[in-house]
């Protein structure tokens, strides 16, 4: 799929009300990137944007920490929550000028093609994050980061449309596990 230009709808999969998101610093990058809310953001491993920031997921890296979804601004950065997305050239000057609010749970995510086709026989297991909301079964020859277990696929919940899967972001290391 083609790199975000614009905020996404992104739904929740189970109950509502999954919790309060967690405010988290943006990193600059190169450009100062813009986060698209809806996406899926992790943290980054430090490979185009400063590790423990907040990155844009449009080209993720085997070392980023896949967090959640990206909701709005953070409260603490004093930033109005309007369209599209959160940062950007004029606003994302530095690492942590900005923060956003993540959401953390299991959402519905498109799902990959091909080698990274996800059925039946993946539930319950890691898939990977290829880009800002698609996720496979492959990590592309350790290139891409977990995003997170796979929930469940269309052929065993019909409230899943076709092509989508119910994934549970995060990682052992990130928000969904911990040792």
């Amino acid at each position: 799929m083609a790199a975000l230009t614009a905020d996404i709808i992104t739904e929740r999969y189970g109950p509502p009300g999954g919790g309060q998101p967690i405010e988290y610093p943006v990193g600059k990058g190169a450009a100062g990137q813009t986060l698209y809310r809806n996406s899926v953001v992790a943290l980054s491993g430090g490979t185009t944007v400063t590790q423990g920031y907040l990155k844009n997921m449009a080209t993720p890296a085997s070392g980023d920490i896949v967090v959640g979804i990206l909701g709005g601004y953070g409260p603490s950065c004093g930033q109005a929550d309007t369209d599209p997305g959160i940062g950007g050239t004029v606003l994302n000057t530095a690492d942590g000028v900005l923060t956003a609010n993540v959401e953390m749970g299991t959402f519905i995510l498109a799902g990959g093609t091909g080698a990274d086709a996800l059925t039946v026989t993946n539930v319950l297991t890691n898939v990977y994050l290829i880009d800002e909301r698609t996720v496979g079964a492959t990590s592309a020859t350790s290139t891409r980061p977990v995003a997170g277990i796979l929930v469940q696929v269309p052929a065993t919940d019909a409230s899943i449309p076709t092509g989508m899967v119910a994934v549970k972001l995060g990682t052992v290391s990130g928000p969904v596990g911990g040792a």
